[in-house]
């Protein structure tokens, strides 16, 4: 009887586990990614953006509110440093997040959940969409992210 109580719940946990991550996904930023510098800064935007330049160490170029309300840096404390500087810390997974870099210097978009880290040192899962930024002359210019913290 004990036994399957145990196994009884178990299951209810899984159960729930399952539900939360159906939820979660409901929930997720599917919108394409912007691909001019105009389309990512659009004030309206409730999505947290950052550009960053084409190439290592894809230094900060800007960021919008939602970035900033999420991340806990501004603009100013932002620009001119590294992704890695900002966000990165010990349990950061920097396999996936090399895989990512790879893939968007191939020129294709990518995404991951990361393990990052505010400002104030709080650790959040982050799911992060990266892609290209094109010029008037259909040239990438810059790199966008657009970041999700996930609830778990």
């Amino acid at each position: 009887m004990q036994a399957q109580l145990e196994k009884s719940r178990e299951q209810l946990k899984e159960q729930q586990q399952q539900t939360e991550i159906r939820k979660e996904a409901g929930r997720l930023d599917t919108a394409p990614l912007p691909h001019t510098m105009e389309d990512a800064l659009r004030p309206s935007s409730r999505r947290a953006i950052v550009i960053t330049e084409k190439s290592a160490p894809f230094r900060v170029v800007n960021v919008n509110r939602a970035w900033e309300d999420l991340c806990g840096y501004s603009y100013v404390e932002s620009k001119g440093k590294s992704l890695g500087e900002l966000l990165q810390g010990p349990e950061t997974d920097q396999v996936t997040a090399t895989a990512l870099v790879s893939t968007l210097l191939q020129g294709e978009e990518a995404g991951a959940v990361l393990t990052n880290y505010t400002k104030d040192g709080r650790s959040f899962r982050n799911r992060v969409r990266v892609g290209p930024i094109y010029d008037e002359n259909n040239s990438v210019s810059h790199f966008v992210g657009v970041l999700q913290e996930m609830k778990m």
